[in-house]
């Protein structure tokens, strides 16, 4: 029975949503997939490509991206590192914008240098990409300009390409660590006897920190040339006026004249079965990864569009087995998943990925290679396949309900794959029907069949990466071999056994309880419901997204009203309960019940609160709140779940202390809270004092009174058909009445001026975080002030630690604010930099923060915080994220509704003499705490 309502499902799913085009696939599947028609495209006489798609999603912005295609691996021998130095160079200064005018010009109409101006450099490929506001038009002229400037007027100074030397080395330096020194030891085996194995786009500081000029200018002369550049433009704007701009900037662009090969270079095959085994004493995990190499397939053709639907089918359902084995009785390893891609353009592989416990690595491996072998001789089974093609078919027909709805920013990337790696591009709705065409044709035996291409005894490499510790033993590469042989030849392999379970979700629906009060949230666009048994309900109606509910609920109290004793209890709890299942049913059985619905549902206990977070469709929309009433009415206590939660947490801990990022963050918690007992990191003898019975105690108790709940949902969502659903499973949800609150604890921050360091690691490297803490009136105006204050802060820093002095990669500024327990702030910065320039850069930092003191900011820094405070805004109020955000800060923080109207005021009158009181008001220099992480002596 379960068998045929799921194929009947499948066929619900395939012919119900609204009538899409449909499509005639060709009796020849190599055919190629047509272009979408609403992507313009053409080639200039030089050789540059365009890509145009009109995009109004969001509304007034236009993204922009030049793609080219080259990377570190077309470097020359004395250019390593000088792909992604170029890259840096592009934001210097190009031939028509001078230095930093080309940010100052972003930045000013309300562009974040870092979200909405940025680049990356890989090893096939270098990308920057630009997001521009269109309410005026010289903007997206300017835009485009700039996209040509970085194409072929890049100024390489010979003052800013010395610069930037001392920003690289700093990026360099961020990047050192155990991951990158093992990183040097099996890259050589993984791409064996490739140029890519010599090729990390950082580079070498012994190359680009005493390169020549003329090294950089070679490359980007040699690299950065029409035939090997694409142009990307997506946004609310006309087509013909964007490709009118193209042709105006990159026209003139002269096509290269007997222009270097850009070689395609391979990853070679090899026979025999490669083993890298390293150890790192700041390592802190036991990572085990098979790599299973393959040339990628062309894409663009009707069959390669099957096959890869076939692909994610696989690995789908195999990630599910492995998914259902880290849930079982003690397994070997804490994490574990597969999965098949490329590594590098020239190469895919298929993996096999496994985060073991101590001393249980060559179980993990053991078990991957079990699993996959167990497809290789049995396949998948009918029912795993029903329940895979259910979920991917639900996730299309998401896509396809919200295609109206796509951000431009994913257009842009889809295009950059499609230009360098053929990926098909005609459009959600063609795809759409491809789905609806393709999955019911695809057989078990297709599935099956794919072992064979992907699982092949050739092109093996397994890595294998440890803690440096006489605890752990490291395997040899000879016991690596010999797992791989004895699975090849495990006779006692079964085949899989797929257990269903064909039960409703609630056997029993609860009897509703009606809304008894109802009011107008005006200046919110929502509407507020009191339930009989006290649970209020806001429900925001938006059109942002048309198959999104978002959920947010909370209630104060949390792990505050608990003595100390059962702190650990009540921390893991929640956690603890959602690896559980739900009523009658454990993890497994209820994940495999959900398929075929996009839903999700999790409960947390923090400090002063508890609740949850959840999303669904609004066909979903029933089962969310299904799963919210069982965790309020029958959560269930799994000893399996617990006992590997623990175990879990154990290993992890059992390690933790390797990584000098960790011990570093652990020591900012401690004394941050002045060693307040609460706040000091998790031990092994704090796990000790977990209890399965006394979580499941404070579980119940936390979830036991609906009365004091506030549930909050945004998205697409019928309030006529969903106010009888909300009165009977919130409704309808336990209610005591009780009045409870969260505990203050009375953690307070040490006095005066703290510093400490903290000896950890051997990089030449120093991570700085300095905090400004204080208390403060948590009204609207003071915290978007402050926020705007901070705006100016990360401006200067920027300017001044990274770009003047080449002090640091990148300098953040950030302000938490708090109204509970008590009203209160810190205004926090962090950097990593060179261990002798730790003094230096403090120095400069609290110079910076004296002259906004004394002189105010610049009105060039303060228009920009504001243009880009509004613009930030403008993209926000189309998100249902930032609403469900909103109305749960009013709700928690207790903030009148009026106040939020005034934003755009608040932000408009923000003027220097604001900046200066804020900056002396709020970052105390007599009273901060600074940690500094420094290699150890």
């Amino acid at each position: 029975m379960k068998k045929i309502m799921m194929l009947v499902s499948i066929f619900l799913l395939l012919t119900s949503i609204g009538l899409s085009q449909e499509i005639k696939v060709p009796s020849d599947l190599k055919s190629e997939i047509p272009l979408d028609s609403r992507v313009k495209t053409g080639t200039l006489p030089n050789g540059i490509k365009y890509y145009v798609r009109e995009n109004s999603y969001p509304k007034n912005r236009a993204e922009l991206r030049i793609i080219v295609n080259a990377g570190s691996i077309l470097e020359d021998d004395d250019q390593l590192g000088i792909a992604h130095f170029c890259e840096h160079m592009a934001f210097n200064g190009t031939k028509n914008f001078q230095k930093h005018e080309l940010i100052n010009f972003l930045e000013s109409i309300g562009m974040k240098f870092g979200a909405e101006l940025n680049a990356y450099t890989s090893f096939d490929e270098t990308v920057y990409m630009l997001t521009i506001p269109l309410d005026k038009p010289q903007y997206l002229d300017t835009g485009i300009q700039i996209l040509s400037e970085w194409a072929h007027n890049v100024s390489f100074e010979k003052e800013e390409i010395d610069k930037e030397r001392g920003v690289i080395k700093e990026e360099w330096r961020l990047g050192q660590g155990a991951q990158e020194r093992m990183s040097r030891q099996y890259f050589p085996k993984l791409f064996l006897n490739s140029h890519y194995a010599d090729r990390m786009v950082i580079g070498k500081p012994e190359v680009f920190e005493k390169a020549p000029y003329d090294v950089f200018t070679r490359f980007y002369n040699d690299w950065y040339r029409p035939d090997l550049i694409a142009v990307a433009a997506v946004g609310d704007f006309k087509a013909d006026d964007v490709i009118a701009l193209i042709n105006k900037y990159f026209s003139p662009i002269p096509k290269k004249e007997n222009p270097r090969e850009r070689k395609n270079y391979e990853v070679p095959d090899h026979d025999k079965t490669l083993v890298s085994i390293t150890a790192d004493k700041e390592f802190p995990y036991n990572l085990v990864q098979v790599f299973i190499k393959h040339d990628p397939v062309k894409q663009g053709s009707y069959e390669v569009y099957k096959e890869n639907l076939i692909r994610q089918l696989y690995i789908g359902m195999l990630n599910e087995r492995i998914s259902e084995i880290a849930q079982s009785e003690n397994p070997p390893f804490m994490f574990a998943t597969t999965g098949e891609g490329s590594i590098v353009r020239a190469k895919s592989a298929y993996m096999l990925i496994g985060m073991a416990k101590n001393n249980q690595a060559l179980a993990t491996l053991k078990l991957l290679l079990t699993e996959n072998e167990r497809v290789k001789r049995f396949g998948f089974t009918r029912t795993e396949l029903e329940r895979q093609k259910l979920d991917m078919m639900k996730g299309m027909e998401k896509l396809y309900n919200e295609r109206n709805q796509v951000k431009s920013a994913n257009f842009a990337s889809e295009i950059q794959r499609h230009h360098l790696e053929g990926e098909p591009m005609p459009g959600i709705e063609f795809e759409y029907e491809l789905y609806k065409k393709f999955l019911p044709e695809i057989t078990l035996e297709d599935v099956n069949a794919l072992s064979a291409k992907l699982s092949t005894d050739k092109n093996m490499v397994i890595v294998m990466m440890f803690p440096e510790k006489k605890e752990i033993k490291l395997p040899k590469e000879k016991d690596v071999l010999k797992i791989l042989n004895e699975v090849k030849n495990d006779q006692s392999i079964v085949a899989y056994v797929d257990k269903v379970i064909d039960k409703p979700l609630i056997e029993k629906a609860p009897a509703p309880k009606k809304v008894i009060a109802e009011k107008e949230i005006a200046e919110m666009g929502a509407v507020e419901w009191t339930l009989e048994n006290g649970a209020k309900v806001i429900i925001k109606k938006t059109d942002f997204k048309n198959d999104e509910i978002l959920m947010r609920a909370f209630s104060f109290g949390g792990r505050s009203v608990y003595p100390e004793q059962d702190d650990i209890s009540a921390e893991y709890s929640a956690d603890v309960i959602d690896m559980s299942g739900l009523g009658e049913f454990e993890n497994v059985e209820l994940q495999k019940l959900l398929a075929g619905k996009v839903v999700s549902v999790t409960p947390y206990i923090s400090l002063n609160d508890e609740g949850f977070q959840g999303n669904s469709t609004p066909a979903d929309f029933e089962t969310l709140l299904q799963l919210t009433y069982l965790y309020f009415t029958q959560p269930r206590k799994d000893v399996k779940a617990y006992n590997n939660f623990i175990t879990n947490e154990t290993e992890s801990l059992k390690n933790k202390g390797a990584s000098p990022s960790d011990v570093f963050n652990d020591s900012i918690q401690a004394i941050t809270n002045n060693y307040h007992k609460r706040f000091m990191p998790v031990t092994l003898d704090d796990l000790k004092k977990a209890s399965h019975d006394r979580m499941m105690e404070i579980f119940r108790d936390r979830f036991s009174d609906a009365s004091d709940f506030v549930f909050i949902f945004v998205g697409n969502i019928d309030l006529e058909k969903a106010k009888p659903l909300i009165e009977q499973y919130i409704g309808g949800l336990p209610s005591t009445n009780r009045k409870e609150s969260f505990v203050d604890l009375n953690v307070k921050e040490p006095a005066g001026i703290v510093k400490r360091t903290i000896y950890k690691g051997k990089e030449p490297k120093a991570t700085v975080y300095i905090t400004f803490p204080g208390v403060f009136s948590y009204d609207m105006e003071t915290r978007l002030k402050l926020d705007l204050m901070k705006d100016i802060l990360n401006i200067r820093l920027r300017e001044n630690i990274r770009e003047d002095q080449s002090g640091t990669y990148g300098i953040s500024a950030w302000v938490t604010q708090k109204k509970y327990p008590k009203e209160s702030y810190s205004l926090n910065i962090y950097f990593g930099c060179a261990p002798e320039n730790v003094d230096k850069l403090v120095a400069a930092v609290f110079d910076e923060i004296n002259k906004l003191k004394t002189e105010g900011p610049s009105e060039i820094n303060l228009n920009k915080v504001k243009e880009t405070a509004l613009r930030t805004r403008e993209v926000n109020v189309r998100e249902n994220r930032y609403w469900l955000n909103t109305i749960n800060s009013y709700y928690y923080n207790k903030q009148n509704f009026s106040d939020y109207p005034k934003y755009e005021d608040i932000v408009k009158s923000f003027n220097q003499k604001d900046a200066m009181e804020y900056a002396k008001k709020y970052i105390n220099t007599n009273h901060y705490i600074q940690i500094v992480l420094m290699p150890e002596k």
